[in-house]
């Protein structure tokens, strides 16, 4: 009876657990910033703002596996010497690094044993091919031998031709046990160490080249017939205030890009004394073209655009409502990227209110706190 009792007293309290509302989420907080539009052209000018980047760049591995015996050494702080760093310059035709060769050696070793055997073979074959041709000729033997003398000759040079293939193979293996530097640069990634395993392909250094650097901007087709090959270019840089480093356009795209609609244009910038490092932000002006007329833009933040449809993009704007503040998506059309920002052409208003900070962690309609 008493286990009873305690049954009906559960009743209640499970049914209203089950006719319980769902709690209420609490709004994802977010940061925004009021949008204020701008112009590209300025005095006939279009400018733009982009990030420095080396000429080349070439991730170095090796093509064999092997254990790490050597890394290139340099004179570190104090003159003591290290292995090869990040940050450090080389010269072309360096050796960075180098894996135990013992075993290809070897293989080169014996395939070289193989084809000199080969060779002696062939040789043979080829001086009774010649006394067959001779006696053949004066019918001293029949065609069933000299075809047979014929035969062992042609299998005797492909098989020293083989031979020859296999050494020349085990000598280019040797020859790799090696990474040799390109070209003249940086050193801008290591990710090998003395004595660690390395498999083919394995990245093992990133070399840069920066005695020449380049910055690669979409410039819209009204202003392209006004842009020409080599042409020379002012460029500053953030970094170093009103330093002025003369560039020139170097490449220009034959095609638009299918997804801003605009061109790009490469412009090389000389780098002698390596003042300009990959990452800074560098920025220049080009001619905006007779027919290119002022155009409106809103520059945001990268961290705004979110996914919007198929291939399309967007931006989460806050608006009010009655039940607090939401975040609406809004498809819009995005232009150049200026350093960590990127210009928005099309889809944003004067005084919208963009989300800057968290946009990847709403959806669409669902309620938003603002914090700053």
């Amino acid at each position: 009876m008493s286990r009873m009792f305690a049954m009906l007293a559960l009743v209640p309290f499970l049914a209203s657990c089950g006719s319980s509302k769902p709690i209420p989420q609490a709004p994802q907080a977010v940061q925004a910033q009021r949008m204020r539009s701008d112009s590209t052209a300025s005095g006939g000018r279009l400018r733009f703002s982009a990030v420095v980047e080396p000429d080349a760049r070439a991730p170095l591995s090796f093509r064999i596996p092997g254990y790490v015996i050597a890394v290139e050494q340099v004179r570190g702080e104090g003159g003591r010497m290290r292995d090869l760093a990040e940050g450090d310059r080389v010269s072309k035709g360096t050796v960075l690094v180098r894996i135990r060769s013992a075993e290809y050696e070897d293989k080169v070793r014996q395939a070289a044993s193989q084809a000199a055997a080969a060779e002696a073979v062939a040789q043979k074959a080829k001086l009774d091919f010649d006394r067959a041709t001779r006696l053949y000729g004066s019918q001293s033997i029949t065609k069933v031998d000299f075809d047979s003398a014929r035969a062992q000759y042609d299998a005797t040079q492909s098989e020293a031709q083989a031979a020859r293939a296999l050494t020349s193979e085990a000598e280019i293996a040797l020859r790799d046990t090696s990474v040799v530097a390109p070209f003249d640069g940086d050193i801008v990634k290591k990710e090998v160490e003395l004595g660690s395993f390395v498999g083919p392909g394995s990245p093992v250094f990133a070399l840069s080249r920066t005695d020449l650097m380049k910055i690669v901007i979409g410039v819209p087709d009204t202003a392209l017939p006004a842009v020409t090959l080599g042409e020379p270019v002012d460029v500053t840089v953030d970094a170093f205030g009103d330093r002025t480093f003369q560039a020139r356009v170097s490449r220009m795209a034959s095609a638009a890009d299918p997804r801003t609609g605009n061109f790009e244009i490469e412009v090389a910038i000389p780098n002698p004394d390596r003042a300009l490092k990959a990452g800074m932000i560098g920025s220049l002006e080009v001619a905006a073209g007779k027919a290119a007329d002022p155009q409106t833009y809103f520059r945001v933040p990268l961290s705004a655009i979110v996914q919007a449809g198929e291939g399309g993009y967007g931006v989460y704007i806050a608006s009010d409502s009655n039940g607090g503040t939401i975040a609406t998506l809004r498809p819009v059309e995005i232009g150049p990227v200026l350093g960590t920002d990127i210009t928005v052409v099309r889809g944003l208003a004067d005084g919208d209110e963009v989300i800057t900070s968290g946009a990847n962690l709403i959806k669409n309609g669902q309620r938003v706190e603002i914090v700053k």
